[in-house]
């Protein structure tokens, strides 16, 4: 072995050692489990405490991991390990580009299949006659994002959603106006 490992190998004496023990077991079996040690024991992650982080999650989805080793005196590891085992898992909400209400969807149903009709009436023409334009809300304030609305779920529960636009008073409405030109050379026939 040290001529494989080097001076990073355990020394023979060391290994001639394990041999001994392993064969003074049944059948070359040995116990393998740990001793008991001094120490304080892991209490951790009882049951006390698996409810107390349940119900702070379920109290607050945002909190953070931190916060609940804070409120129970325990370590942001074993906190870590306790959520795993509640099943829980941190998402971010799915975004979503409005919250429309069942009238702007009936209407948006309704515009869409009399666009469809003047189409099947009027074929190729219709679109040559349609303009399109857009607008868009600025905002006097950064809304949160996707990674600050992360939450904690269980697997079972639905993915929380997230609207890009919201009702605020501090927005200014924007709209711009673009021409498009083909240049000379740019052109087909």
């Amino acid at each position: 072995m040290q001529a494989v490992y080097g001076d990073q190998c355990v020394d023979v004496n060391t290994v001639r050692r394990w041999v001994r023990r392993f064969k003074d077991g049944e059948l070359g079996q040995a116990d393998l489990s740990d001793k008991t040690r001094r120490g304080r024991p892991v209490t951790a992650s009882d049951q006390l405490h698996q409810d107390h982080v349940e119900e702070l999650i379920r109290g607050n989805h945002r909190i953070k991991q931190k916060e609940i080793a804070v409120a129970l005196g325990i370590s942001k590891e074993r906190v870590g390990h306790i959520i795993g085992v509640l099943v829980f898992r941190k998402v971010c909400a799915r975004w979503v580009p409005r919250m429309l209400s069942d009238e702007m969807k009936a209407e948006g149903v309704r515009i869409s299949r009399e666009l469809l009709e003047r189409f099947e009436k009027e074929g190729e023409d219709f679109l040559k006659k349609i303009a399109t334009g857009d607008e868009t809300w600025v905002l006097h304030y950064d809304p949160e994002n996707k990674r600050q609305s992360m939450e904690y779920r269980h697997k079972e529960s639905p993915q929380p959603k997230k609207f890009k636009t919201q009702a605020s008073a501090g927005k200014v409405m924007l709209t711009v106006f673009l021409e498009f030109r083909t240049c000379r050379s740019c052109r087909l026939s």
